[in-house]
């Protein structure tokens, strides 16, 4: 005759079994007091947030950095850029000068938010580089990422990258001005 036993039954019995085989002769008392109480203590780092963008129309370009404190403040950054370069590597730029402010400011755990796919994708290796020009903006970006301890990389849409965008855009427009 067959019989079905659930496989928890069959689980709890090996246990059973093997307690039962395997008896503790030298029984302690677990105690939960630890004289070292801060071994016990974990910190959470203070996540920071920068979004970024860049642009470049024919003879200038800007970068647009914002970056969200833990407290939640707002500090925005706007650079032109000394050379003519095309909107990819501005938007590299703007990302390396983020990175290398929040690094300067001994900033550990870090969430990085950008509209373009490409870098992003690219940065995260999902992409391949297929432009050479953008491989060193990309090595250099992956470089300074090693120097956090916590951080990720997030694809976003441009309605949510606006004011990093609007920063890169009125740095452009600001230059051609002056």
């Amino acid at each position: 005759m067959i019989t079905y036993e659930p496989t928890k039954v069959v689980k709890g019995r090996v246990v059973v079994d093997f307690l039962a085989a395997h008896p503790v002769t030298d029984y302690k008392a677990i105690f939960d007091e630890f004289p070292d109480k801060q071994v016990m203590m974990t910190e959470l780092p203070n996540v920071w947030q920068m979004f970024f963008d860049g642009a470049a129309p024919v003879t200038r370009a800007g970068v647009g950095v914002i970056f969200i404190t833990p407290q939640g403040d707002l500090l925005p950054y706007s650079f032109t850029l000394g050379t003519v370069c095309t909107n990819n590597e501005a938007k590299y730029n703007a990302l390396i000068i983020g990175m290398e402010i929040t690094s300067e400011l001994k900033i550990k755990a870090l969430r990085i938010y950008g509209d373009s796919k490409l870098v992003i994708n690219q940065l995260t290796i999902e992409f391949e580089i297929r432009k050479q020009e953008l491989l060193p903006y990309c090595r250099r970006a992956q470089h300074i990422l090693e120097q956090f301890l916590n951080v990720k990389i997030k694809h976003i849409l441009r309605y949510e990258n606006a004011k990093a965008n609007a920063l890169a855009s009125l740095t452009i427009t600001l230059s051609l001005s002056g």
